[in-house]
């Protein structure tokens, strides 16, 4: 018997018990669920107030919460194009989408007609949970409303339509100050050019407060900061969460595995060459200065790893590459002073909370 994928795509911004009943639906409907988090590169407006990873986070933190194997659930980061045509083929790109079985989505004049229009020849059946989703699983409000309950400060209603993972991780995004502040446009916004994201690794120097920074020196073929130190990072792949681009890069550049062991949590729970620690979100850094974004523009999701051990354990474990040469621990005084590309003192200074 086939095993039957359904895909549903969505903002999701924020998430919502809706959002959540919907999931929930569809997984007692199908064998695997495939979220795709719409506008991966929005933020910090009235409609998007939530980074994407933020929004993966509160999802799977309420699904776990509301008992569901993961493994039967995978998440895409789904970008915004100019083309229909363009995003149709960025849909069908995804991962697993060969196997998709069912496209769900209630959205008719935008994706449900536009592909009727196309006769564009696909394998799974469109499903449309406006008409077929059972009246005692929907929900009666939408995000809309929540994003008005918290501009308009009424808890109650909040309380009532977000999910789980939505009251829980919104620290995550500043808390309602945050929030309230995208919802005026005044957030920090995600600048178009290269996507990226920065993986902060820090560890003790000795005893004392003192820290190390694990980083390198950027190769002299590189067309911005070339020979200047330089945070593990680059950029971010297809309908990857930042996150674990951050983990893929600074494994590509330093020879370190990042295992995330436990992703619904904030900061989520990792294992560094077998050391447990965290992963936190710092911060979004965006500008539109070349002297500090380079060449390519965009914007870096900036991370960090605290570890409580010091550098001598990871001696004959690090390893540079291409990108970056003689990586290993250094005093963070002596990185100041030296000086990181791009905007990565100020990641570092936030990182440390200095």
């Amino acid at each position: 018997m086939e095993m039957t994928v359904a895909f549903v795509p969505g903002r999701w911004n924020p998430p919502h018990e809706g959002h959540i009943r919907l999931f929930l639906w569809l997984l007692s409907k199908f064998d695997r669920l495939i979220i795709g988090i719409g506008s991966c590169y929005e933020v910090g407006t009235s409609r998007h107030p939530l980074l994407a990873f933020m929004r993966e986070k509160m999802i799977h933190y309420s699904l776990e919460a509301a008992g569901v194997d993961m493994y039967r659930v995978n998440f895409a980061h789904l970008q915004d194009f100019k083309s229909w045509d363009e995003w149709w083929q960025h849909i069908i790109s995804v991962p697993g989408m060969k196997n998709t079985t069912h496209f769900v989505t209630g959205n008719e004049k935008e994706i449900i007609n536009e592909l009727k229009k196309r006769d564009y020849p696909t394998r799974f059946l469109l499903l449309n949970p406006e008409k077929e989703m059972p009246l005692k699983a929907r929900f009666p409000y939408h995000a809309t409303q929540l994003r008005e309950a918290i501009d308009r400060n009424d808890y109650e209603l909040f309380m009532e339509i977000a999910s789980v993972g939505t009251r829980n991780l919104m620290g995550l995004c500043g808390g309602f100050e945050g929030i309230r502040a995208a919802l005026h446009d005044n957030g920090t916004r995600i600048i178009p050019g290269r996507q990226t994201v920065d993986l902060i690794v820090t560890c003790r120097a000795g005893h004392g407060d003192a820290r190390m920074v694990l980083c390198g020196y950027r190769s002299q073929q590189k067309k911005d900061f070339p020979g200047i130190l330089g945070l593990p990072g680059g950029g971010i792949n297809s309908h990857e969460n930042p996150m674990d681009a951050a983990v893929r890069e600074f494994a590509e550049e330093t020879g370190l595995c990042v295992k995330i062991v436990n992703r619904s949590l904030e900061p989520a729970h990792v294992l560094v060459s077998g050391i447990m620690s965290e992963i936190r979100f710092v911060k979004l850094y965006s500008t539109t200065d070349k002297k500090l974004g380079g060449n390519q523009g965009g914007s870096s999701q900036v991370f960090h790893v605290k570890l409580d051990v010091k550098a001598e354990i990871f001696d004959g474990l690090i390893r540079s590459d291409s990108d970056l040469c003689d990586v290993r621990f250094r005093p963070v005084e002596e990185v100041f002073l030296r000086g990181l590309a791009y905007q990565q003192s100020d990641m570092l200074k936030s990182a440390l909370n200095l």
